[in-house]
């Protein structure tokens, strides 16, 4: 899908929707792996809490961010290139 749009959405947009969904699906990886953690550390409750929140917003932000400058370095290159091609996603 996201192939399609190249030609005609801009690449501000491809990232921030790139970014949005990792960054979710890493808050979520943040919100199931935390817990754990989080019991081995010895933390429970208003500990345990912080600890799960600060892990899910660094792990969303992180995963966010990373597909964010990916995506627009990829956009980036293939509109200089003009070209679609393996070659812009390599260099991204």
């Amino acid at each position: 899908m996201e192939e399609e749009l190249l030609g005609t959405v801009p690449c501000s947009s491809l990232a921030v929707e790139t970014a949005l969904r990792l960054g979710t699906a890493g808050a979520l990886w943040g919100y199931c792996s935390a817990p754990n953690e989080a019991r081995r550390k010895g933390l429970t409750g208003i500990p345990q809490a912080s600890f799960v929140a600060k892990t899910v917003g660094k792990y969303g932000f992180q995963c966010g961010f990373v597909a964010g400058v990916f995506t627009l370095t990829r956009c980036g290159l293939q509109r200089y290139r003009g070209q679609n091609d393996w070659v812009s996603t390599l260099e991204g």
